[in-house]
């Protein structure tokens, strides 16, 4: 809940961000300043410098290329092209993602779950029906884009559970945003804007959004995932888009027509859905102990 919440706002952060600042300007603030709180976190909790083998190392960083340079990437692309909800809702299509790739590892999952994230996968459906209508909001363009950071983050996700379990969610967290951002830095440090024109508002803003979602909720999503398992730690995802929708209403003024709130009610649907407790369910959702 402390991850869809925060990412949920987030989209909203972003979308009005990008009104002063540049897509690279303001990722660039985020990933330093997230990598300046985790780093030294993951340092302090291991008591020293990890002492990983050379596949463990590429590994995280592998799957932090994934999560960070090309989701972050793809994200901000198709949220400038994209209203805020539209964006929201997108991004909670992961799940739909997330069970064909999990299976391909080996994970299960019961009747349950798949029926709901094939409702999910009944909303991504009509919300690409959208992208027909004349005059929509929604754009095929802006929708490709963040359907590729979608699917950048399902697999995110995927590899998560297995490499979090084996080194520590915090110290995974960490290193894949530390090393995982490193492309993204070589490229976006050359078209940095900064000027005195923006408001310190909006540095803040940039602040705000690298401790909330970049700390806080990537620590959070990464234990979920150990705990829940990446299917089902995806499908409660699919509540922030809600989030995004009414804070993009209430913030931005964004009127999105009645279509797009009812692809909203599909995909939470879906999502109690697949996560309807069972027995087994509230045993492996019991509070875990702290990495």
């Amino acid at each position: 809940m402390v991850t869809v919440v925060l990412w949920g706002a987030n989209v909203v952060v972003l979308k009005a961000l990008l009104r002063f600042l540049n897509a690279e300007t303001i990722n660039v603030g985020r990933f330093l300043i997230a990598g300046g709180v985790m780093v030294p976190l993951a340092l302090r909790a291991m008591g020293g410098w990890p002492r990983w083998d050379a596949r463990t190392w590429l590994s995280v960083a592998g799957v932090g290329v994934l999560g960070n340079t090309l989701f972050q990437t793809f994200f901000l692309h198709g949220i400038a092209l994209s209203p805020a909800g539209v964006a929201g809702v997108v991004n909670g299509m992961v799940p739909v993602l997330v069970l064909p790739l999990g299976l391909l590892f080996g994970q299960r999952f019961t009747r349950r779950q798949v029926a709901g994230v094939a409702l999910a996968f009944c909303g991504l459906l009509g919300l690409l029906a959208l992208t027909r209508q004349p005059g929509t909001a929604v754009t095929l363009a802006g929708m490709a884009w963040l359907l590729l950071a979608a699917t950048a983050w399902a697999l995110y996700t995927v590899f998560n559970r297995t490499l979090s379990g084996r080194v520590g969610a915090l110290p995974f967290v960490a290193f894949s945003l530390a090393l995982g951002c490193l492309p993204y830095l070589a490229f976006a440090l050359g078209h940095v804007q900064i000027s005195a024109d923006v408001p310190a508002g909006a540095y803040l803003g940039v602040a705000l959004s690298a401790l909330g979602a970049n700390v806080v909720a990537y620590l959070a999503w990464a234990r979920g995932a150990q705990v829940l398992g990446a299917a089902r730690t995806s499908v409660w995802n699919t509540l922030a888009p809600v989030i995004a929708l009414i804070l993009s209403a209430l913030t931005l003024h964004e009127r999105l027509p009645l279509s797009v709130w009812l692809v909203a009610g599909v995909i939470l649907s879906g999502a109690a859905l697949a996560n309807w407790p069972t027995e087994s369910g509230r045993r492996a959702a019991a509070p875990p102990t702290a990495p």
